[in-house]
């Protein structure tokens, strides 16, 4: 039993650096390019949203990551498959930025999937200044 304890950190960080690739390979082959272009879209709106509005402080980052854990319960219940994608990598990505360096391989997949769609991204940047 101590000894869960003392490796329960260790094993986040295996687990985070498993998940973030695996959900992203999971959702390139499992949805049109169209809905995996909405999921980069909103990771990439919630990564920046709260990386403005937190910073680096972790009790900002825990709220958020608390706030996303929620959202992820929610559409799970609606089966939302975008939002559900979308809010397991920002949660994943939350939690890794939390943990530090250790979990960098799991951050740089999901930087790398958003690098993937940037095209996508900048299009929609520039709808929403236009709209505004």
């Amino acid at each position: 039993m101590i000894f869960g304890l003392f490796n329960s950190k260790a094993r986040e960080v295996r687990h985070l650096n498993r998940d973030a690739p695996a959900v992203i390979e999971n959702a390139r082959e499992s949805y049109r390019s169209e809905l995996v272009r909405d999921i980069a879209i909103l990771v990439h709106q919630k990564i920046v949203e709260v990386k403005s509005n937190c910073g680096e402080d972790p009790a900002c980052l825990q709220r958020a990551l608390d706030h996303f854990r929620r959202l992820h319960r929610e559409a799970r219940r609606r089966n939302e498959h975008v939002g559900l994608t979308a809010y397991t990598l920002i949660i994943i990505y939350l939690r890794a930025g939390l943990i530090g360096p250790e979990c960098e391989p799991a951050r740089a997949a999901i930087e790398g999937f958003l690098d993937d769609w940037r095209h996508a991204l900048e299009e929609d940047e520039e709808n929403r200044e236009a709209s505004s």
